[in-house]
């Protein structure tokens, strides 16, 4: 059910074919960075489960300082469907991270990167507060439309144990979105069309599996 939501709502989106070919770009480049990768690592940002939002994260390093990944997030439902109060979303970001290191970093305790992304979504909010203060019109409105920024990390990895990580990190990104705007009711008048520039905080607390 929520595989067919995600397809719908993709298809919704008049961005959906630069966002497939965005997602076919980033897995091309990480299977053929999977020669000489020293491993892959799948992340879990633990913050970002707390907004009810499942998502999934996956790196491949490229050589000891460098590495390629994308994360996902994807939430297909109503926070409070007789209110019709949700922040329904698809999230795809690619990134890129360079590691402040020398040597093999996998093998050390702890590590620190820098990391560059680039993040797409397409989103569905309404009655709702948005995290930060970005949107305070979605608490009297529902906004439906998509948003592209590019951002920057700064973060901290600590090893756990055998193959077992924790990062923290935080960073901004600078993004432009552009959305149709609705009365909050079920089917709600429509009131036309906007568009802002926004900044936003990137944090992140994750925990992280690493595959040799």
């Amino acid at each position: 059910m929520y595989g067919y939501q995600m397809i719908t709502l993709m298809r919704q989106s008049k961005f959906s074919r630069s966002v497939r070919c965005l997602l076919t770009l980033t897995v091309c480049c990480m299977f053929s960075a999977t020669i000489n990768a020293q491993h892959v690592a799948l992340r879990n940002n633990l913050l970002y489960d707390a907004t009810l939002t499942p998502n999934l994260g996956i790196e491949v390093r490229v050589d000891s300082l460098w590495s390629i990944g994308a994360d996902i997030g994807y939430n297909a439902w109503d926070i409070n469907k007789d209110k019709n109060k949700k922040w329904r979303h698809l999230l795809v970001a690619p990134h890129f991270r360079r590691y402040l290191c020398f040597g093999d970093s996998v093998r050390l305790r702890r590590a620190r990167y820098i990391e560059g992304d680039l993040l797409y979504s397409h989103f569905n909010v309404g009655n709702t507060s948005i995290p930060f203060g970005l949107y305070s019109g979605a608490k009297d409105r529902r906004l439906q439309g998509d948003l592209v920024a590019v951002g920057a990390k700064y973060g901290f990895a600590w090893l756990l144990g055998h193959r077992w990580w924790l990062e923290a990190e935080a960073g901004l990104a600078v993004g432009v979105a552009w959305y149709k705007e609705y009365d909050c009711d079920h089917c709600g008048t429509y009131h036309g069309r906007s568009s802002r520039f926004f900044l936003m905080p990137l944090l992140g607390v994750n925990i992280v599996y690493t595959i040799p």
